[in-house]
């Protein structure tokens, strides 16, 4: 599994790493559906997720494997950061907000103020 538990300025976020698969959707649902049974097992409302995107295909497969994962983890998502979504993948982000349920999300260009705004109050 690449995804893992990092700190940010003393607050733990879980980084889900779902970069670098391209359209090997097989290897995408493995990987979140490790991360998503990590996250699942937290508390209500107590993670912050930083997620990478970067070189994953936004293929209907690959956010077809997002919509039925996700769901199982999102009572314990505070906040979600996204990486890796520009241009014309910023669609990402519209069915993230669908699919996590008005769980706060934004994108970034940048890990530091990704982690930054997980972090603030």
């Amino acid at each position: 599994m690449k995804s893992l538990w990092i700190e940010h300025q003393g607050k733990r976020i879980f980084y889900a790493d779902y970069s670098g698969f391209g359209s090997d959707t097989p290897a995408l649902e493995q990987e979140v559906e490790q991360a998503v049974s990590g996250i699942s097992e937290q508390s209500d409302k107590s993670v912050l997720v930083l997620v990478n995107f970067e070189n994953t295909d936004a293929s209907l497969a690959n956010l077809a494997v997002m919509r039925k994962l996700i769901m199982r983890a999102n009572h314990a998502v505070l906040k979600r950061a996204l990486l890796g979504i520009s241009g014309s993948r910023r669609f990402f982000i519209t069915t993230f907000a669908n699919v996590t349920g008005g769980t706060p999300v934004m994108a970034f260009d940048n890990r530091e103020k990704a982690l930054d705004w997980l972090v603030e109050a």
